[in-house]
């Protein structure tokens, strides 16, 4: 049971808008990472964190669980779900379509101020990998994609790509069991050196390169996974 650590540093909730900001904050903590899969939160540990009730709450989980962001792990426990190998082969192809578009408009958006927030998240990333934080990696990597997906200018693509990532983002856990963390910066360093000389095709071919190699680093770990439970 994860308990209340991983919301030790989240702020109480006004008494205003409760739906709406419960289920963000929760969309926050799956997107940065401090959901893992095999891990669990209650209705109660999270209305507990937010100082809300647990009605609220229950209706943002019930969107989550729509979305098939979350699940009902056992009795009153909810974690993010595992995902099996179709699952993670539909997520790849859509996220190699959906996202390499919204990176060729964020080429096109660029622009130095950009350029240097982009850079600053890289070295971020770099830095959690090193000292081998995985939350931190896995929130600085968000950061990384996202700051390119917003620079890209469509609310709407921007909403697709976050729905999508709702879904992957827990299972980028998977990725420190194989090593592969540094294997993503290469890739993200490839990725941000074509975003800054504006080169659209070899950013698109980074991000498929690293949405490509996340995809068979996980699904290896799932599989190395269910062997173990046999």
């Amino acid at each position: 049971m994860k308990g209340l650590t991983m919301f030790e540093s989240v702020t109480p909730l006004k008494r205003e808008t409760l739906q709406t900001l419960v289920h963000q904050r929760l969309c926050d903590l799956i997107l940065q990472g401090e959901i893992a899969p095999g891990e669990s939160i209650t209705v109660a540990s999270i209305a507990k964190a937010l100082d809300v009730s647990p009605m609220p709450v229950r209706e943002a989980i019930s969107r989550l669980m729509a979305l098939g962001a979350l699940t009902i792990v056992s009795g009153r426990s909810i974690g993010v779900p595992r995902l099996g190998a179709d699952e993670l082969a539909d997520l790849r192809k859509v996220r190699s379509e959906i996202e390499t578009t919204a990176v060729a408009w964020a080429v096109e958006r660029r622009d130095p101020e950009f350029i240097a927030r982009l850079e600053k998240v890289l070295y971020a990333m770099e830095a959690a990998e090193a000292a081998g934080q995985v939350r931190e990696f896995i929130h600085a990597n968000y950061d990384f994609h996202f700051t390119i997906y917003r620079q890209a200018g469509s609310p709407l693509l921007l909403e697709i790509i976050g729905n999508i990532w709702l879904r992957i983002n827990p299972q980028f856990h998977l990725l420190q069991r194989h090593g592969h963390y540094r294997v993503s910066n290469k890739q993200h360093r490839r990725l941000f050196e074509a975003i800054r000389d504006g080169d659209s095709a070899a950013a698109i071919a980074a991000l498929r390169e690293d949405i490509d190699s996340a995809y068979e680093v996980i699904l290896a770990s799932l599989k190395e996974s269910e062997a173990e439970r046999g």
